[in-house]
Order: structure tokens, then C-alpha cells, then sequence
């Protein structure tokens, strides 16, 4: 009789929570091939070493990761599996998280202001202020990934995972295409598994441009596949924060980045070119007339964000100083139609499959919090950036691994901060971990030894001692 060990039942652990929030038949196919690769690749045995608390973690980044907003919301409204992990890491990490780092203290300040606009507007608008609060309570996390990677063996566990991101997430797009070709599912407008993943195909495809040396050749011909996956999704801002990544990676990068750059530039161009005129004529959708009604300025959702972005303006010159609160929403939107002044509920406006958000976390915040506060925020928010000055100085000449890890960190960083600019990222649990994941990892980066070089010591010994 085969004995199950401790090992393969964290393993399998692991894997398990796919069939929380992905269709059954490819969950188990990703269990089957998941587990192959932790062997394969021996990311089993830097699973296994993890204390509890830093599974748990890494679970939950892996998943949060792989299905956003599918995993983010699984639970019971209002508790769901994200305030469950931060109060049990939390209280875990309580001894650590209480002694404050200098570093951090902007964070913890960002932390306290969220809890007590909570405090100030329940009374009032009861769960709806802790919701709206959320938004700046949800910096927690950099303490946590602070505390969490602080050894170069955490980074390299997170890097190592892009393998099963790589592969797993081509499983997902080719399990979805098979599912359109043979009529099982229909194909959206908008084009392959538009709203299920975001944030990892965008990562993927940054691996290609970098020599990180856990992801080799074979590996980055699987990451090719989200060039075409990107491009299906037709969201601008994955556009925007993809190049403006790649165009600093190139300006602070080595001489090797930079021909990796313009070398897997080439290819991807080449292959996105040549899957359009593919793809434009196996469907039946225009692709060409897609890309003229995405670029146009009058195109709907364009037009929605103009147009919410001035509504909350609006409400930001009325309470310019101390903000408009928490708890309430700035407008209402339905079948076009924007309202100012709003009675209902966040959600009274879901079941009226409204819309109260204005996709630009950075204008939520300046109106519910005024111009006091906004300074505060927009420092922890940026603060990140002033450690490209200080690991430039350090810059190898070459492929330097540890340096590709803090560019990669910094193109997740850039696609998030264009992510949160055109999207609501920072108020909700799935785009606010990715958010603040990447901001804890650039600030823990360097004091985890990343950077570190490793001495072999040699002692003199006489014959015979």
C-alpha cells in the first residue's frame, strides 16, 4: 500500500483550488499537469519547506494570480477568501507586523486612514463605508509581502512559478479554443476568455523579453501564445502598460535585455501579425473592424470613462479639502445614463446592473479622501520608484539574473500603475493584491540578498593540519 506523505498532500494542495473557479474538466487537467511540472521542474521540494504561514500565502498569490476576480470572490458575500487570508496572516505575522520598519510606515499610516473613514461613515452607510475603506485597508499586503519575501528563496520560488503560469495558462487558452472550434462554447466579441485573466498573461509575455534564467528557451516559445492572447482581450490599457514596460526595461536594462528586446520584439510582431490575418479568417468576427472601434475616441467605453472621470472630478471640487467620504457612491450610471445624485446602495445598484465606479482608482481616492490626504497616498503608491536609482547603481554588465528580477518587478509594477489608471484595481480584492504584491516585492527586494554576491571562503592550512 502506497503511502501518502506530508510532501505530496501540500503538493496537491496546491493545485486543488482550481476547482473552486475554473470548469471542472480543465481543472483536472491542470491538477494532472500542474503536479508534473512541480516534479518535473523540483518545485515540490521549495513548496515543501514553506512554514504554514508562507504556504498559505503562496497559495493564495498563486491562485489570486491565476484566476483574479474568478478566485477572488469565492466565498459568502461580504466574507470572501481575501479577508479570510489577510486576518489569518495577520494575526499569524502579528509579532513581526507590530515592529514597524521606517520603510513601511507610510503603508501602516495608509492602512489606519482607511479604518478610520470606515469608523467616521458606518454609523451612516453601515457596510458600504468598510467596502469604499477597502481601498486603502488593502495595503496591508505590503507589509505581509514584505515580511513574507524576505529571502532571496522566496523571490526564486516566485519566479520558478511562472513555469506553471507559462504552460498552464497555454493549457487554458488552447482548451478554450478547442471548446469554440467544436461549437461547445461561443466566441465573444471581445475575443479568447475576455474577463478571465489579465494581469499573468501580461506578466508572460514581459518573461519573453528577459533572461531570467528559470525561464529557458523552451519556455519562452510557450510563453509566445499570449502575444495572441493579449491581443484578443483588445484592452487598451494592457497595451499601454505592456509597452511603457517594455520601454523602460530598455532604457535602465543591460545591453542583453535590450537585444533580447528588439530580437523577441521582432518575433512578436511578426507572430501577432500573421495570427491577425489568421484569426480574422477562421471566426466570424472582423477583427479589422474591431481594431478601428477600439481606437476610435467615440467608442463606448472610452466615452464612459471621459465621462465618470468628470462626474467624480465634480464631486471633488465640492469637497476638495477633506474628500467625499466613504460609503456613498460619486454618480450612478444605467444604459448610458449618468446621476449625480445617488440613494441607493452599491448593492441596489449591482442588482440594477448598474454602474457607480469610475475605472481610475487614483481620482477615487483624491475625491473620497480630499487634497489633505491625496499626498500621503500618492507616496506610498510611488514610492517603489525610488529604488530604480539605487539598484542602477548596482547594475552588472550582462544577463544579470538578480537584476532581470527587479526589471520584471518593475514592468508588473508600471502595468499595474496603468492597470489602476483606467480600471477599478485598487478597490477591490483581485487587482489590489496584484497591485500591492508587486509594490512589497520592489521595496523587500533588496534587503532579501538578491543582490547579495556569494563568497566562497579559503582558509590557508598547512600539510597535515
Amino acid at each position: 500500500m502506497m503511502k501518502v506523505t506530508h510532501k505530496q498532500v501540500k503538493e496537491w494542495l496546491f493545485l486543488l483550488p482550481f476547482f473552486l473557479y475554473e470548469d471542472m474538466v480543465l481543472s483536472a487537467i491542470m491538477l494532472v499537469l500542474g503536479f508534473a511540472l512541480l516534479k518535473y521542474e523540483k518545485i515540490d521540494h521549495a513548496i515543501s519547506d514553506l512554514d504554514w504561514r508562507e504556504y498559505l500565502f503562496f497559495i493564495y498569490m498563486f491562485h489570486m494570480m491565476f484566476g483574479e476576480r474568478d478566485f477572488a470572490y469565492v466565498g459568502f458575500e461580504p466574507l470572501f477568501i481575501t479577508e479570510i487570508v489577510i486576518f489569518a496572516l495577520a494575526v499569524s505575522y502579528a509579532k513581526d507586523l507590530l515592529k514597524i520598519r521606517k520603510t513601511l510606515f507610510v503603508y501602516y499610516l495608509v492602512v489606519l486612514i482607511g479604518l478610520a473613514f470606515a469608523f467616521l461613515y458606518f454609523p451612516a452607510n453601515k457596510l458600504d463605508a468598510i467596502r469604499d475603506s477597502f481601498m486603502l485597508v488593502y495595503a496591508i499586503w505590503v507589509p505581509i509581502v514584505y515580511h513574507v519575501f524576505r529571502s532571496e528563496k522566496h523571490y526564486d520560488l516566485f519566479f520558478v512559478l511562472l513555469k506553471l503560469f507559462i504552460v498552464l495558462k497555454a493549457v487554458s487558452y488552447f482548451y478554450e479554443a478547442v471548446l469554440i472550434l467544436a461549437g461547445m462554447r461561443s466566441l465573444s466579441f471581445e475575443g479568447f476568455r475576455f474577463g478571465v485573466g489579465y494581469i499573468v498573461p501580461s506578466l508572460i509575455v514581459i518573461t519573453i523579453f528577459l533572461p531570467l534564467k528559470y525561464i529557458d528557451f523552451k519556455y519562452k516559445l510557450v510563453a509566445l501564445v499570449m502575444i495572441p492572447a493579449v491581443f484578443t482581450m483588445f484592452h487598451r490599457s494592457l497595451f499601454v502598460g505592456i509597452t511603457l514596460a517594455i520601454v523602460l526595461m530598455f532604457a535602465i536594462g543591460s545591453n542583453i535585455t535590450r537585444r533580447k528586446i528588439v530580437t523577441y520584439g521582432m518575433v512578436s510582431l511578426t507572430l501577432m501579425i500573421a495570427f491577425l490575418f489568421y484569426y480574422n479568417s477562421v471566426v466570424d468576427v472582423n477583427l479589422f473592424q474591431i481594431l478601428e472601434t477600439k481606437t476610435s475616441l467615440e467608442e463606448g467605453n472610452i466615452n464612459y470613462r471621459f465621462l465618470s472621470w468628470q462626474h467624480v472630478l465634480d464631486k471633488f471640487y465640492e469637497h476638495y479639502i477633506l474628500g467625499f467620504g466613504v460609503g456613498r457612491p460619486l454618480f450612478f450610471s444605467q444604459y448610458n445614463i449618468f446621476y449625480s445624485t445617488v440613494e441607493m446602495t452599491y448593492f441596489q445598484i449591482r442588482d440594477l446592473e448598474g454602474n457607480a465606479q469610475p475605472h481610475n482608482s487614483y481620482l477615487n481616492m483624491l475625491a473620497r479622501f480630499g487634497i489633505l490626504l491625496f499626498p500621503i497616498l500618492m507616496y506610498a503608491i510611488l514610492k517603489p520608484l525610488k529604488k530604480i536609482p539605487e539598484f542602477l547603481n548596482i547594475k552588472r554588465k550582462g544577463g544579470d539574473h538578480a537584476y532581470s528580477k527587479f526589471l520584471f518587478l518593475m514592468a508588473f509594477l508600471i502595468i499595474m500603475y496603468v492597470w489602476a489608471f483606467f480600471n477599478v484595481v485598487l478597490e477591490g480584492p483581485h487587482h489590489s493584491f496584484h497591485f500591492w504584491l508587486a509594490t512589497g516585492m520592489i521595496l523587500s527586494f533588496g534587503r532579501a540578498g538578491n543582490f547579495s554576491k556569494k563568497y566562497v571562503r579559503i582558509r590557508k592550512t598547512t600539510p597535515g593540519s
